[in-house]
């Protein structure tokens, strides 16, 4: 009887940190899916294929890299696109 009773009660741990982790990654993806969402709300006039996912100190946004001013790459947490972006545009005759 000791046995079972240990058994179970090691089952409903075991179930219980299933159940955590499984909310906590339910909560994950909502906060992912309210981002993805967001991007109705906040660049509704900006072409999709322009938009790229950036890091503004560690959190997520959106940004245009067409209607983007030069201000807007330095505020953002730097990789090596917006580098390439940052870098001025050579003209040649």
């Amino acid at each position: 009887m000791n046995k079972l009773i240990i058994s179970h009660s090691l089952k409903n741990v075991e179930l219980e940190n299933e159940i955590i982790s499984l909310r906590a990654k339910n909560n994950e993806l909502e906060t992912e899916l309210k981002f993805y969402k967001s991007i109705f709300k906040t660049h509704s006039g900006s072409v999709l294929f322009n938009l790229r996912i950036k890091y503004k100190n560690g959190k997520k946004i959106w940004i245009d890299k067409i209607r983007c001013d030069k201000n807007d790459l330095l505020e953002l947490d730097n990789d090596d696109e917006i580098e390439e972006w940052l870098k001025p545009v050579k003209c040649e005759r």
